[in-house]
Parts: structure tokens; sequence; C-alpha cells
């Protein structure tokens, strides 16, 4: 026993000194873990970007997650936490779940807590795995390979800063604390299965809780035929789900309310079967520079699933293994069925996770079982015990991957010569292969009889480390003590425009390709759950807003209107252009058909204008066969502001100017920056530039930074109330109280996110909520006082089972204590 304790807590520091290897900027060198969105355009990360990124790579969460948990971390140390549920701050929400890990945004600085999170995330990982594969038996070094093999896994270093690392962090407890209960059955062992799958439960990842309780149940069924160790199962099940009831029910009411009939499954990378060789090779067939390079696959989607290939090698040996194989292939096929094959293991998926998570969320149990079988390969080998001679099972299997690797290597190859980067990919698989190599001579050496066995798996240990800490650990960060994740001016600039916590991302190189928005409380590009009403008024506003409706929750805005008082009722904090594209205004000077072309090389041209309204944007008459500079300057009452812009395309051309309260007569200078010959300006008669004007409606504030347009409008808690006078007098994320006064019924609009859990009460009495996307409410003639609360659905069912649980197994307690006592007492 002695000895077994000397080497956990070897294996723990070893744990640890990996861990702190792979996080010791974010850990101790002051820097901030970013998400890859905010960070290709900033150095250094900007040289290692790839021409083209995929789509996949451009999540939005991270970042948001990270934005409202650092809201939420301020209120908590200041004492003002007001946010249970879905209210009007975007802080973490009961039904979106809480994390255990990300507690830490309470007691740490926010720039420190992402970095904090995926070292213990990950640390999490491999003593979770480790512990489970001493419940099987192995031996220290077979579970030190394990543990580092899952704990750097793909699942791991893709989902870093999601809630989802957390949670595939705590499916290895899952499964030991199973392997507890039913071998031991006894009040301890129960409630520590209840506490891992509470704990995994509130990541609010359903998915991967779905998966795991379905793959203990398989594996459990297949190990164990004790009624009470099963037993012990089922009421540790219970009393997890019991303890997550106020998550599991706020979240089961949202998705009740929302509209899903347009859902369907998410358009996955790696669907095809052959992307199943990524499991053992992801870091050879997906190298880095194919798309994306700081984690080293084709997408983010592949890399979820990668383990390494010396880790994928003793996956494959461990068919030949003599010991019990029944739990690593019975997990391994549970997760090649839900991701891949689909029929019955589809309608399986369905009913546990919901449409559209049968691939990538699935993959937690294939990967599990991947590190189990390469840990009892070591063992076999650390015991001494003696391989199988391949049957035809092995020669069925290993043909097979031979096939798979062909077809996917073929894949590969003709991604890497369309990025033209085949050279650079192979070079940054070096590692993966000398890994391979090095493995396979000391193996060849100990079968000599020359090495050590007990160094075979030592040499595995470090090979899989190494490999793993290569192929994942160039996790952005940036190296700056900030309160926030801020890697480009415009994140800064427009932080400081919507507040602490707001943030507008976009996809790939570009931070809003299109045009991107930021809704105070209600950001409609970030995936959530919307009512029918709201999806519809968003197709009505924008026909392109909802993408076919194979995600009716999360629309791409194509273009924007704020003149429409739709868009006021959405509570709009700031609109993000992309180059090119009018800002919101209104059309003071239109832009007149030009009488001639001139060729403008080398000159200025000046036309004189009267601003009527602000100015937001000059627009003129420009055509360039390539991309070409141009600059405008505006000079008004003596104040001179210049405009710059990038003519990809030809007219009209717009320039936005940050110019919003400049009115009178201007003069405005036109400058094109091209070669004689290369570009054409339109003129009038007298070879005056004809010139539009865009001016400033009063609707907020143009700034531009990065080459993109941010036009921000503050927002109040009451946004519309038409004529009728209104006064604030509380408000906070569940509540609003205010007072109106008007002569007449009137509908007072508020900036809440209509969501399940809002009431209204007008002069006492109860009154009536509408509104599509925001909420509103019907205000009698004179002075009526309104408030409105909030209060998460299923929060009091969900607090009574908590309570009956905890009352039921004190009562059980009770109960055995009086047992044991009377079994004690002396006959006498």
């Amino acid at each position: 026993m002695e000895r077994s304790g000397s080497a956990g807590t070897t294996r723990t520091l070893v744990f640890v000194a990996v861990v702190a290897f792979a996080f010791w900027r974010p850990l101790f060198a002051g820097g901030t873990l970013a998400p890859d969105d905010q960070v290709w355009s900033t150095p250094p990360f900007s040289a290692d970007a790839p021409a083209e990124l995929s789509i996949e790579i451009a999540e939005l969460d991270a970042a948001a997650a990270h934005s409202a948990w650092s809201r939420w971390g301020e209120e908590v140390r200041s004492g003002s936490l007001t946010q249970l549920g879905d209210g009007r701050s975007g802080a973490p929400v009961l039904a979106d779940g809480v994390p255990f890990t990300h507690l830490v945004y309470a007691v740490v600085p926010a720039w420190f807590a992402p970095g904090l999170i995926a070292a213990l995330a990950v640390l999490l990982a491999m003593t979770g795995t480790a512990r489970l594969l001493e419940r099987l038996g192995f031996g220290p070094v077979a579970t030190s390979v394990g543990g580092l093999a899952y704990g750097l896994s793909g699942l791991m270093f893709v989902w870093i800063g999601w809630p989802h690392a957390s949670a595939v962090a705590l499916v290895p407890w899952v499964f030991s604390s199973g392997f507890d209960a039913v071998s031991v059955a006894d009040r301890r062992t129960t409630l520590q299965l209840g506490g891992s799958i509470a704990l995994l439960a509130w990541c609010g990842v359903w998915a991967i809780t779905g998966y795991t309780l379905v793959g203990l149940v398989a594996v459990l069924g297949f190990r164990s035929r004790r009624p009470r160790g099963l037993l012990a199962v089922v009421v540790g099940t219970a009393t997890g789900l019991a303890f997550a009831a106020p998550h599991l029910l706020a979240s089961a009411t949202r998705w009740s309310w929302a509209d899903t009939s347009a859902a369907t499954s998410i358009g996955d990378s790696s669907a095809a079967v052959s992307s199943v060789i990524t499991l053992g090779l992801g870091s050879l067939w997906g190298a880095d520079a194919v798309g994306y390079p700081w984690i080293g696959s084709l997408s983010a989607q592949l890399s979820v699933a990668t383990i390494g290939l010396v880790a994928g090698m003793l996956a494959l040996v461990a068919v030949l293994a003599p010991d019990d194989r029944r739990l690593p292939f019975v997990l391994v096929g549970l997760g090649f069925g839900l991701a891949y094959v689909g029929g019955p293991f589809g309608w399986l998926s369905h009913v546990v996770a919901g449409a559209g998570a049968e691939m990538t969320h699935a993959r937690v149990l294939l990967v599990l079982g991947a590190v189990v079988a390469a840990a009892q390969t070591v063992d076999v080998i650390e015991r001494g015990d003696g391989l199988r001679r391949p049957d035809r099972f092995a020669v069925m299997v290993g043909l097979a991957v031979v096939v798979v690797m062909g077809w996917s290597g073929t894949e590969w190859l003709a991604a890497a010569q369309a990025a033209g980067v085949t050279r650079t990919a192979f070079a940054e698989s070096t590692t993966s292969l000398l890994a391979a190599a090095v493995f396979a001579a000391v193996v060849g050496v100990w079968r000599r009889g020359i090495l050590a066995r007990e160094a075979v798996g030592l040499v595995a240990a470090v090979l899989v480390a190494a490999e793993a800490l290569t192929f994942g650990v160039a996790i952005p960060t940036v190296t700056d003590r900030a309160e926030r994740l801020v890697a480009t001016e415009t994140h800064a600039e427009l932080l400081g425009l919507v507040g602490e916590d707001g943030l507008v991302v976009g996809e790939g190189r570009v931070l809003a390709p299109v045009v991107a928005a930021r809704f105070g409380p209600n950001d409609v590009r970030v995936p959530r759950p919307r009512s029918r009403e709201e999806i519809d008024v968003l197709a009505a506003l924008d026909p392109g807003a909802v993408r076919g409706g194979a995600s009716a929750d999360q629309p791409a805005l194509s273009r924007v209107d704020v003149s429409d008082r739709a868009w006021r009722r959405f509570g709009v904090d700031a609109f993000v252009l992309a180059p090119g594209r009018r800002p919101p205004g209104v059309v003071t000077t239109p832009l007149a058909e030009a009488t001639d072309r001139i060729d403008p090389a080398g000159g200025a041209f000046t036309a004189t204008v009267e601003l009527i309204a602000g100015l937001r944007a000059v627009e003129f008459d420009l055509l360039a066969p390539f991309a070409t500079p141009v600059e405008v300057d505006v000079v008004v009452a003596g104040r001179l502001v210049v405009g710059h812009a990038l003519v990809l395309t030809g007219s009209p051309v717009v320039v936005p100017i940050e110019g919003d309260l400049l009115v009178g007569p201007a003069t405005v200078t036109v400058r094109v920056l091209a070669e004689e010959g290369t570009a054409t300006l339109g003129v009038d008669d007298n070879g005056v530039v004809v010139v539009g004007v865009i001016g400033s409606d009063g609707g907020g504030t143009l700034v531009t930074a990065d080459g993109l347009s941010i036009v921000h409008r503050p927002v109040a808690a009451v946004t519309d109330a038409g004529d009728a006078d209104v006064v604030i007098n509380r408000v906070d994320d569940r509540r609003l109280q205010f007072t109106v006064e008007s002569a007449q019924f009137v509908e007072v609009w508020t900036d809440i996110v209509h969501r399940p859990g809002w009431t209204a009460l007008v002069n006492g009495a109860p009154g009536e909520l509408q509104g599509d996307v925001v909420l509103g409410v019907r205000v009698p003639p004179g002075v009526s006082e309104v408030d409105i609360r909030y209060r998460p659905p299923g929060l009091t069912l969900g607090l009574a089972l908590i309570a009956m649980t905890v009352l039921a197994w004190l009562l059980s307690g009770l109960v055995v204590a009086g047992r044991r006592s009377l079994d004690h007492r002396d006959p006498a």
C-alpha cells in the first residue's frame, strides 16, 4: 500500500509538471489565454495564420464565456451578484450551467482565469483517468500513460476555454466512481458517484453527460451482475441528477419554450469515416499548417478525437492483449457508432442528446476507450505478460486501418496541396513521426531482451507527453495584464463603447467580414434558443438572418437599417460593419451620376457640401481594377477630419468618417493613391469630384478602428414609451421598476430579452407581457407603477428536490446507525 501511495504521489507530481509546462505563459508569464478568433490579426500569431481559415474555428463561445464570467466574478467580489437566470446582463445563468472550474473567476483576476481554468481541467482529466485505470488494476506506468494521453487529447485542447473541457475532464471520474459503487456498494461510494455526476451535469453540456451515462450503463452491464452494486449505481445517478435539478429544470424549460422545429444536424467536417484515423494520427494527417495552426488539424472538429500517434499505436496493439478487453472496446464501439455509424446509434443519440450532437460529443467515449486500450497494452508489457499472436481479428483490424489511412492520407494531401503548404505540413508532422520511430525502436530492443520491460512504459509516457505538447501547446496567449481578452484595437475600442460585458468578434481573419452586431443583452449572433416569434422577426428584418433553418438560433445579419423602429426594440448597443459598407445614417446629399471620368493619379479633387445632419460617411464614384487606397479630408468650421478606405471593387465607394457632430459648409477633398491609368474618378462638367454625404441622425456615434466602422447607440432599460414620461426606480439583472405617466394607454418597451421566467405587475396587479424579442408591457392612462421581475424557471422545484435528496440520505443514515446500534447492543 505504501509503495502504491508513493507511486501515486510521483505520478501526480509528473502531471503537475506537464501541466505547468503546457500553460507556463498564462500561469507564470502574465499572459491571458485567448480564443483563436481574437488573435489571428495580432502579432506574433498573425505570422502563423494560414491564408484561409475554416469557418469552424470562428467560435464565439470562448470569448462570450470569458466576458460573461468576468462580469459574474466582478459582481461576486463587489457583493452585488443578482444574476441567476436569463436576465439583462448576459451573465452566467442556471439554464446554461455552472462549471465548477469557472468559479475561480470569483477569486482571481479575469485575465488570469482562462489559463488557470485550462490548467485545472487538464490536471483533473489526467488524475481522473489515472484513478479509473487504477480501479481496473493497471500498474503505475500504465496509469501515467493513460492519464497523459487523455488529459492532453484533442478533447481538452480544442475545447479550452469552453465548459466542454471541464465536462470532458469529469468523465473518467464518473466511470471510476461507478466502478467503486458497483464493487463496494456502500453509502460513501454511492455519494461519490452522485457528486461526480452532479458536477458533470452542472457543466451544462448535456450531450457529454448523456453519453457518459449511456457508456457507464453499457460498461457496467458487461462487467457486473451484482444486484446490490447495480442498485448503488442507480441511486448514485439519481442523487447526482437531483443535485443538478435547478440547472436541468431551467434548461428543459428554456428548450421547451424555444422553437426547434427547424433544427437539423450541424454540418461536421469529420462526418466521413475516414476521419476516424485522426484518433491516432491527428498530428500527422491533420498537420498544423493545413487549417488550424495552434491545434494541428484540418479543422477543430477533426482535432477533437486526437490522442497522438504513439497512444494510437498502443491502443491498436491492445486487440492482442491477453486480458479482458471488453471495457475499452465497448467504449470505442459505442463512441464510434454514435459518431460515425448512425442507424440505431443515431436513434440513441437523438434520444440522449438531441439533434446535431451525435458527432463531436460522442467522441468522448471513443477517446476514453482508446486511452484505456493504450494503457492496457503498457500494463501487459509492464507485467511481462506476452501478447497474443495476431489472429484473424487483428489482421482484419490491421487491413482496415491501412485502407482508412490511405483514404484519409489522400484527402489530407489534397487539402495540403490546395492550401500550398504541403512541405510545411510534412515538416510539422516530424515530431509525431520521430516519436513513432523511437517507440518502435524501443519495443524492438525490448523484444531482444536488451531493455527492461519497465523502461518501455516510461518511454511511452515521455513520448505521449512530448508529442501532445508539441501538437497542441502553442495556444494563443496575449501577454498583457489587461482585465479583458483584448487582442486588437477594434476590440479595445468596442469594449470602451458597449461596456464591461460587451464583445464583438467575427469570423476568420477579419473581425467582421460583413456585418456583426452587439445587441446589449441580446446578441443575435450567439447560438441560443429562440422563440418562433423572434425568429420570424429576424427573418422579416433581414431575410438572410436565418440560415436556411439549419441553425435558426444563429442568424447571420447581412445588412442593417437602424431607421426601422423594430431595431430599436432589439436594444441595440452597437453595429460593426466591414470596410466599404454604408454605415447607418441619413443620406443628406445623394451621390449623383458623374458626367465624366478622369484619371485621378497624382491629383486631389475637391467639392463643397452643406452638412445638415452631421457627418458619418462620404461616397464617391471610383472605378479600379484592383485594391486601391483612397483618402478623404473634410474641413468644416476649421476642423479637419480624415477618412481612409481600400477600394476592392467599384463604385460607389463609402469612406466612414468620425464626425457625427459636424454641421455647416464643408470642403471635401478626395485623394486616390493609385498609379496613373489604373483608376478613374467620377467628376462633373467642371472637373469637380461628385460626392455624396451620409449624415448622423442622432442614432449613435461612429468610430472607425482597424478599417471597420462601429456605430454605437446607448441603450436604456426602457427603450420606447411613446409620448409617456418614464422614471426608472430600480434596475438590476432580475428586476426593473419604473413609473409611467401617460394620458392614454401606452406600450412601454424594455431591453429585457424575452425568456421564460419574467412576470410583470402593473399597479400591484398582474400585467400582460408582450413582445417577440424584448419585453414590453401595456400601461393604462394616468400614473402607473410597473414592476417586472425574474425568477429562474424550475428554481423552487429544483431546490426542493435537493432538499428532499439530502433529507432522504440523512434518514437513511439514521436508519443504518440505528441498526448498527441494535447489532452491537449488549444482550445482557
